[in-house]
């Protein structure tokens, strides 16, 4: 626990979350220990995805991170705040995945922008971009095959 703290300080996230699975792993057998090494993996991968801003990778191992201590402790009391956590990334994943569908469509990539549209979607389809998303899939649907005639 104490080597992934120290790596979080010099913001080294990555072997940080290594260190605290490893003491995940290591404690199983001491809930209080496992349940709090674990959380903190989620945290450290939570921070490490607010500095990539279009890789969606490490956000989505910080929901799975948090998922896997929502199901093996359900009755901590950070569950809550881990669950408010998923709804942030989620949503984190949703703007990137719109962000980048603008992108294609803007250099006329119609496929590759419907690609990331509908990833918006799949994200978190209750998501504010989630109904952007769907008129600009839709439009982009009829512009594609008035192009193909």
């Amino acid at each position: 626990m104490k080597i992934g703290t120290a790596r979080e300080k010099q913001h080294n996230y990555g072997l940080a979350v290594k260190a605290y699975e490893t003491a995940s792993d290591r404690y199983n057998d001491r809930p209080e220990i496992a349940s709090t090494a674990l959380y903190r993996a989620g945290l450290a991968y939570d921070k490490q995805a607010r500095t990539a801003e279009y890789d969606q990778t490490t956000a989505g191992q910080a929901i799975t991170t948090f998922g896997e201590f929502t199901i093996l402790y359900p009755n901590d009391p950070r569950v809550t705040e881990a669950q408010k956590n998923i709804t942030a990334l989620k949503l984190e994943q949703a703007h990137g995945n719109f962000q980048i569908a603008k992108f294609y469509e803007k250099y006329k990539k119609w496929n590759g922008a419907m690609v990331y549209y509908n990833e918006v979607l799949v994200q978190d389809p209750n998501s504010p971009y989630a109904p952007e998303a769907r008129k600009r899939i839709d439009a982009l649907k009829q512009l594609t095959q008035r192009a193909a005639k």
